[in-house]
């Protein structure tokens, strides 16, 4: 990761973490640094593709076909993507990376998290980023802010029709990722107002960026 900066922002549905991610690319580009924003799943043509799969709710795959999707996928957006545009001195700013897989696919949908984490080191040959943010909020707020956004944007997405212990397990899996893990993770308090938890990530950032 020679030159470049790997910041990706997790979290359950609702959390905020997309809006987080728009306002840091603002702010970078407005300093004139090169940013790359980018999404999981998404990033490339492949990963759009697997995108509309895995969010349809007309599909309903198990959690391996998932994961086999996601890794897929992943794997050309760090060789497409990722790794060009760090090597080239950008800040890349992810929208989930290989954390949300060893939660939602690993923890959540009960597949093996040793085989997950192989998975996800095989699909992005062992690239980490230098910080995570986990955008930690209560899951009932959460998913009602979710479905709000997605009834303005003229639908759900099928992690929206989740029942309510499933988005409490998410939170729990990633809290306990950062546990696990403190150099890497921070845990940004997602409620209040978005300004303010802007001030919260900067805070997180300033050694990095």
């Amino acid at each position: 990761m020679s030159g470049g900066v790997f910041i990706s922002f997790e979290g359950g549905e609702g959390s905020g973490k997309s809006t987080q991610i728009r306002k840091l690319a603002a702010l970078l580009s407005r300093q004139g640094r090169e940013v790359i924003l980018t999404r999981e799943p998404g990033g490339t043509p492949l990963g759009e593709a697997a995108r509309s799969i895995i969010l349809d709710p007309a599909f309903d795959p198990d959690g391996l076909t998932e994961l086999f999707l996601l890794e897929a996928s992943r794997h050309d957006h760090v060789e497409s993507l990722i790794r060009p545009a760090l090597d080239s001195g950008a800040v890349v700013l992810a929208d989930r990376f290989a954390d949300s897989s060893t939660v939602y696919q690993g923890r959540v949908r009960g597949l093996d998290e040793n085989m997950v984490r192989q998975l996800n080191h095989w699909a992005t040959g062992g690239l980490k980023p230098h910080r995570t943010l986990i955008f930690d909020l209560d899951p009932e707020e959460g998913v009602a802010r979710a479905l709000g956004r997605n009834a303005d944007s003229g639908g759900n997405d099928r992690l929206d029709e989740e029942p309510m212990e499933f988005h409490r397990m998410i939170r729990r899996a990633f809290l306990d990722l950062a546990a696990g893990e403190p150099e890497r993770f921070r845990i940004v308090d997602a409620s209040g107002d978005e300004d303010r938890v802007f001030e919260r990530v900067l805070a997180m950032l300033e050694d990095l960026i």
